[in-house]
């Protein structure tokens, strides 16, 4: 990420089984889990984009198009 897009783009990573992750991003866990999305999910500001499975190049396309989106 940090190669492609520099500072524009963090990877964080949280694991939704450890309690302190689950109390910090409460709001977000219950959203993910009403809608009954599968782990993992890939959450773009805020927005779960895609879940069940990690796809790199699907993210990166995503993460482009949110920065030139942002850049406009």
């Amino acid at each position: 990420m940090q190669n492609r897009f520099g500072e524009g783009a963090i990877i964080l990573y949280h694991n939704a089984d450890e309690p302190a992750v689950r109390e910090e991003h409460a709001d977000l866990i219950e959203r993910i889990e009403r809608q009954g999305l599968l782990y993992p999910v890939t959450v773009i500001d805020g927005e779960p984009v895609y879940d069940g499975a990690v796809s790199y190049p699907t993210i990166l396309r995503a993460v482009q198009r949110k920065l030139e989106a942002a850049a406009s």
